[in-house]
């Protein structure tokens, strides 16, 4: 990343940046660095993504499948066994 380093008089910032009293006439380094512009994350309100969930086939997987490691053979097996015993 590119950046500028000056070493200025003090007082030429004065009227750009409130500097602390002990800068004042003094010799001081400053470093410029272009701003990274950050990526706009995408926000949807939780009352969306309820809106969104219900009746879906997600909301009907959701809690499915237990926090393990599982093979999707093992997760087949439990969606049918669900499924099974509910008829």
């Amino acid at each position: 990343m590119e950046f500028v380093r000056e070493i200025i008089d003090s007082s030429i910032l004065d009227q750009v940046i409130n500097l602390p009293k002990s800068f004042n006439n003094r010799k001081v380094e400053i470093l410029i660095f272009p701003v990274q512009e950050q990526e706009k994350k995408i926000s949807i309100k939780k009352t969306k993504i309820k809106n969104l969930l219900e009746g879906s086939i997600t909301q009907s997987l959701i809690g499915a499948i237990p926090y393990r490691d599982i093979t999707p053979d093992e997760i087949r097996s439990l969606r049918l066994q669900k499924y099974d015993s509910h008829h």
